[in-house]
């Protein structure tokens, strides 16, 4: 049976997705979108893991996830698994934000990992639960107004998560214990994409041996060091070339030394050259 109980895309700018497995599989990939995601956990057993940091969710709880964070479902058990996942680009709602009012708050106003939880008691008292379930709605009618409605009761959705956020983000976070240090790690690799970083550079800089360092740091975020890098750079580099910097200037401001690793590794993950992806 497919897995997939609904979907609904618009323009390449929106997509919700309601899935439900009977058995949750075995793992699942580590994954980094250049897209914001919704995630709202409906069933399962299941900690997830962003940037290092690890939620157990219960029912109803809902993630934020900002482009660039590194995330992935652990799964405790083989529990029937279902979510609804929404992924959208800023440009969907540009039209809508309002230099007082940042309707993508609750995503950008946050460190990485940090604060991505909200827990599902909020979620229902402020009834974003029904505003999943008025834009499937609409979804399924496809009638003439579908996508005008989707999106307004988007935009009430992001405005009522702000409010959550902004009400909740001072609460100690229900997180798993992590490791301090990798946090501090994937801090300082996210802010020194543009410099050159190694294994012996990071054992030398936060005192802690580099093969005890690749143990703590694959345990905590499922991702080697090298790995980690790689997905940030590539990631930065696409932010560049859709901004139109050169490509070879684009190569050396996300830390490549030179254009020929830089190429094998922006093709291993996005299947296309940098020229071709900037084309």
């Amino acid at each position: 049976m497919d897995p997939h109980v609904f979907h609904y895309s618009y323009e390449n700018q929106f997509d919700i997705t309601h899935t439900a497995d009977q058995k949750a599989p075995a793992e699942y990939p580590v994954h980094i979108h250049d897209r914001y995601e919704i995630y709202y956990f409906l069933s399962g057993d299941v900690t997830y893991f962003i940037e290092g940091q690890g939620y157990p969710l219960n029912k109803h709880d809902l993630l934020v996830i900002n482009t660039g964070e590194l995330h992935r479902p652990v799964f405790n058990s083989s529990r029937s698994y279902e979510r609804i996942t929404i992924h959208f680009r800023p440009e969907y709602i540009s039209s809508f934000q309002q230099k007082d009012y940042n309707l993508l708050y609750c995503f950008e106003r946050r460190k990485l990992g940090h604060h991505n939880r909200i827990d599902g008691s909020d979620i229902v008292e402020n009834q974003v639960d029904q505003y999943f379930r008025k834009i499937k709605e609409y979804a399924a009618e496809r009638v003439r107004e579908s996508d005008l409605m989707i999106k307004t009761y988007f935009l009430q959705m992001l405005v009522a998560l702000n409010h959550v956020f902004a009400e909740k983000r001072a609460v100690p976070e229900n997180t798993m214990a992590y490791d301090a240090k990798i946090v501090e790690i994937l801090d300082y690799i996210n802010n020194h994409l543009h410099e050159q970083i190694t294994l012996d550079s990071l054992e030398e800089k936060f005192y802690v041996s580099k093969y005890y360092l690749c143990h703590l740091f694959k345990k905590n975020t499922g991702v080697t060091v090298g790995e980690y890098i790689a997905y940030k750079r590539i990631l930065k580099a696409k932010e560049l070339l859709a901004m139109g910097t050169p490509v070879l200037e684009t190569c050396h401001a996300v830390g490549f030394r030179d254009y020929s690793n830089f190429y094998k590794t922006f093709r291993r993950l996005e299947g296309v050259s940098p020229r071709e992806y900037k084309q």
